[in-house]
This record gives structure tokens, sequence and C-alpha cells, in this order.
């Protein structure tokens, strides 16, 4: 999941694999696969490093790169 914060103020997390785009509005939108979308207060490059950092720990575990045997 990452977070990220409505025009309104309000936390809303969102499961990553379910965003189908994000885009600079001049707001950040972010629309779902269900066809919801959200505007949110954080710019589209800080919503790329949450979900490069969620798409991390989904493979690796939590830890940013892999161990070697």
């Amino acid at each position: 999941m990452i977070c990220v914060t409505r025009l309104n103020g309000e936390a809303l997390y969102l499961n990553w694999l379910q965003v189908e785009y994000v885009e600079s509005i001049p707001e950040t939108k972010i629309r779902m696969m269900n066809g919801n979308y959200y505007l949110v207060k954080e710019s589209v490059e800080k919503v790329r490093e949450q979900a490069e950092i969620f798409l991390s720990r989904c493979m690796y575990g939590g830890k940013k790169e892999r161990e070697e045997d």
C-alpha cells in the first residue's frame, strides 16, 4: 500500500497494484483499475517513489537490495 493525502488533508491508503495511471493536472490524479480516481497533494514524483518502495518490499521482503547467498 502507498499512503497519499487527499486535497482535504485526509490520509488515503491505496493498493499500488490496482493503480492504472498517475498524472499531473496540475494536482496529482491517481486513477484506479475500477475507474475510481483520487486527487492528492503529493507530486507524481513522490507517488512514484512510494511505489518503488512498495514494490521493493514486495520483491525483497522490506530490503532495498537482494542479499547474495
